[in-house]
């Protein structure tokens, strides 16, 4: 008798990780971009001495699709890869995946469920043999046609508005496949619900190449034009792009989100050397891999600086990692706001113990820390950090110098120059 799965205690926590077998991470369960009504039955995607075709009758699965099948087979997992998967009603799956209760999201994951029912996935001369298949002698296959779901259905139940129970039954071939694969990643599942389409996508690429012995990885993608054939290629996309510019825009708002996740283990980098790109993936607390990290290079003001403007995006926990997993062109980003001027040491004293510290004004406190980032004192002098955007005419701080050293425009230096005279060390 197959046991009813339970929500209790759902979402997971953090330490939850799904087992993914490695054939399904090379595959993708999803196609990326499909635009409006638009309907999709034929994916194809180049690998290694062969390739893989996802197909469906109805539609290509969304995403949104791959999420709901990666939940199920989270509870599959949660009950020793049980071929059905039983759920009290429709709402326990809105409410585990931190959907909207509404009519529209049911029949939202009604869809999803025929969807994954009529979604084969083909693998031709590059079928990862594991020996695993149930009925399948282990060898080297010209081609494996994989189906998800074999059958699933809803029953109403006593209840207000007689709530409908959800059964669903994964073929033998991908259950086997899930349970006895010898080659697969343990998945951390906490972030997956919350990503956007191109960083769920990114998320479940990067665990291809993610080492979690060394903590590292690396993937070499090559120039411009083929960043963007990478792009359609490993993350499943339908979209019709010819210019690196447009997948670049993607794939820096898909990393900015995974490395501001703090549930996500690792961090990405998207470098460009000499006209090629490549990314790196490295583990959250592990930051001491024997490569140029452009944070570290940085002067102390300008280190103070970029963790004091991660800080305020307050659900960033882990500033100093994130720091240091960024590109010189991001950290350049960051800092374009901010302007450096230098002090006599005597006056910044002045101007922080004698007015600031002793103000009365709350509010003038608050300015002048929202404006002042940094400082570093030099010899005589005091460098200080300021939010370009702050220095108005009747600002606090534009006040206070122009009061104690009315020539100090004079002396501001762009912090680009900082960030040029570092990198050339």
């Amino acid at each position: 008798m197959t046991k009813q799965s339970s929500s209790k205690n759902f979402p997971t926590n953090h330490r939850t990780k799904l087992k993914v077998d490695f054939n399904l991470l090379q595959s993708g369960t999803w196609v990326l971009e499909k635009k409006g009504n638009q309907r999709i039955h034929y994916f194809e995607k180049e690998v290694e001495n062969g390739k893989i075709i996802i197909y469906n009758a109805l539609d290509a699965p969304t995403p949104f699709d791959s999420k709901v099948l990666d939940y199920l087979m989270l509870k599959s997992q949660e009950n020793n890869w049980s071929q059905e998967v039983i759920l009290p009603t429709i709402s326990t799956i809105i409410k585990d995946l931190g959907l909207r209760k509404e009519k529209r999201v049911a029949e939202r994951i009604k869809r999803s469920l025929k969807i994954l029912k009529n979604t084969h996935i083909e693998f031709h001369n590059c079928f990862i043999d594991n020996g695993v298949l149930e009925h399948f002698e282990e060898g080297t296959w010209e081609l494996v046609s994989i189906g998800i779901i074999e059958e699933y259905g809803f029953r109403k139940t006593k209840g207000r508005g007689n709530p409908l129970r959800v059964r669903v039954k994964f073929t033998n071939s991908f259950i086997s496949l899930c349970k006895h694969s010898l080659g697969y990643k343990l998945i951390p599942y906490a972030p997956i619900q919350g990503l956007r389409d191109t960083a769920y996508a990114l998320y479940k690429w990067a665990w291809r190449w993610f080492n979690t012995e060394k903590g590292y990885g690396e993937r070499w993608i090559g120039n411009g034009q083929s960043l963007v054939k990478w792009y359609k290629n490993e993350l499943n996309s339908t979209g019709n792009y010819k210019y690196p510019s447009e997948v670049l825009r993607r794939i820096k708002s898909a990393i900015k989100q995974l490395n501001e996740n703090p549930k996500v283990p690792f961090y990405l980098q998207l470098k460009e050397e000499e006209g090629n790109y490549k990314i790196e993936i490295y583990r959250k607390e592990q930051c001491t891999i024997k490569r140029e990290i452009p944070f570290d290079k940085l002067p102390p003001i300008l280190r103070k600086v970029v963790i004091k403007l991660i800080e305020r995006k307050k659900h960033i926990k882990e500033p100093y990692a994130l720091a240091r997993s960024m590109s010189w062109k991001e950290l350049e980003n960051l800092l374009k706001s901010i302007i450096i001027v230098p002090i006599p040491k005597d006056i910044w004293n002045f101007i922080v113990n004698d007015i600031i510290a002793k103000s009365q004004i709350e509010a003038e406190k608050k300015e002048f820390e929202e404006t002042v980032l940094g400082f570093e004192e030099r010899e005589d002098k005091v460098l200080v950090a300021i939010r370009g955007s702050k220095v108005r005419k009747k600002s606090l701080i534009t006040i206070l110098l122009d009061n104690f050293t009315p020539n100090w425009k004079s002396f501001i230096q762009n912090v680009e120059d900082f960030v040029k005279e570092t990198k050339a060390c």
